[in-house]
C-alpha cells in the first residue's frame, strides 16, 4: 500500500515538473518570441539562398562599359538598384532562367520587384544596352515567398536566325574588305551604305506586329526587307562584330544606333539615310552628335536623354 502511494505521488510529481517545464519554456518563448522569429526566418533564409545556382556560361555578351547599366555578381541584393544590376546581368549574359535572392533585410523587396517588372520603360530600357541575340520577346518575374525571384526571358532570336544573321555579316564583312581589328569610320560607312544599297523598307508592315521579321537583322539581312528595328540590330551586330561599343536608342515611334567612336558618343540612324529625302545625301544621320540629330530632325528623334547617361 505504501508502495502505490509513493508511486503516485512520483507520476503526480512528474506531471507537475513536466508542466512547470512547459511553462518555463513558453515563457521564454513568449518573452523572446522576436529572437525566436528572427532567427528561424534567418535558418529559412540561408537554407534557402544557399541553393543559388549561377549558371556556367554567357553567350552573346557584351563587355562594353556603360554608364546607364552596370553588371553585377552580387544576386543577393538589397536594394532596387542592386535589383535592376541582376536584371541587366541576366539578359547581357544571356541566360535563359535565373534565381536570385533579395537579402534578409531588404523588406522592400517584392514591392521594388513588382515596380521593375511593371515599368516597361526600364525593361525595354536595358533591353537596348544588351545584343539584340539577346534581346527579349518576353522577361518574365516570378514572385516565391518573401525573397526567391525567378528570372525567365523567351528570346526575340532563334538559334536558326542567329546562324544566318552571324555568317551573312562574316560574308559582308569579307566581301567589304571591312578592317576588324583596327575599324576606321570608312569601315563603318562601307557597312551603313551596304544596308542602304541593300536593303527595303517594309512599307507593307501591319502595326504591332512585333514578331514580323521585319523587325529583325535577319529581315534586313537575309529576306533584304526591314524596318528602323532590323536596320538597328544589323548595324548593332555588325559593331558588336568589330567589338565597337554601341547601343539603341528607342522612341515610341523610332529606333537608331549609338556609337562610341573616336572617343565620342555618336548617333548613326541608318533608316532615315535610307530615305527619299535623304537620297542625295545618304550620309545625313552618320556620326552625328545630340544637338546636330536634334538640329536635323527634332519630331522622331526626340528622346529622353535623361535616361540614356552617356548622352548626358
Amino acid at each position: 500500500m505504501i508502495l502505490v502511494n509513493t508511486m503516485k505521488r512520483t507520476k503526480i510529481l512528474s506531471a507537475i515538473l513536466v508542466t512547470l517545464v512547459i511553462l518555463l519554456i513558453s515563457f521564454l518563448i513568449y518573452i523572446n518570441y522576436d529572437k525566436i522569429l528572427i532567427a528561424v526566418n534567418n535558418i529559412v533564409y540561408y537554407s534557402i539562398s544557399n541553393k543559388i545556382d549561377i549558371p556556367g556560361y554567357t553567350i552573346n555578351q557584351r563587355n562594353y562599359e556603360f554608364k546607364t547599366v552596370k553588371p553585377t555578381s552580387n544576386f543577393y541584393p538589397k536594394n532596387i538598384d542592386e535589383v535592376k544590376d541582376v536584371y541587366y546581368t541576366v539578359l547581357n549574359n544571356g541566360w535563359d532562367s535565373f534565381t536570385f535572392y533579395c537579402d534578409k533585410d531588404y523588406t522592400n523587396c517584392k514591392d521594388d520587384i513588382k515596380d521593375i517588372a511593371n515599368d516597361s520603360e526600364y525593361i525595354s530600357l536595358i533591353n537596348n544596352y544588351v545584343s539584340p541575340f539577346n534581346a527579349y520577346k518576353k522577361y518574365n518575374t516570378l514572385i516565391i515567398g518573401d525573397y526567391e525571384i525567378n528570372l525567365t526571358v523567351d528570346k526575340l532570336y532563334s538559334q536558326t536566325e542567329i546562324n544566318q544573321v552571324n555568317k551573312s555579316i562574316d560574308d559582308i564583312v569579307k566581301s567589304l574588305k571591312i578592317n576588324t581589328t583596327n575599324p576606321t569610320q570608312n569601315d563603318l560607312l562601307k557597312f551603313h551604305d551596304y544596308l542602304i544599297s541593300n536593303v527595303k523598307y517594309d512599307d507593307d508592315y501591319i502595326d504591332n506586329d512585333i514578331y514580323s521579321i521585319s523587325n529583325k537583322a535577319n529581315g534586313a539581312l537575309i529576306e533584304k526587307i526591314a524596318l528602323c528595328s532590323g536596320y538597328t540590330d544589323a548595324f548593332g551586330l555588325f559593331l558588336d562584330r568589330l567589338n565597337i561599343p554601341n547601343f539603341k536608342v528607342t522612341t515610341t515611334d523610332h529606333v537608331w544606333n549609338v556609337v562610341y567612336f573616336n572617343n565620342k558618343w555618336l548617333h548613326v540612324d541608318v533608316t532615315w539615310d535610307d530615305d527619299e529625302y535623304n537620297s542625295r545625301n545618304r550620309h545625313n544621320f552618320f556620326l552625328i552628335d545630340t544637338n546636330k540629330l536634334l538640329e536635323k530632325d527634332a519630331e522622331e528623334h526626340t528622346f529622353k536623354q535623361e535616361l540614356y547617361l552617356e548622352l548626358n
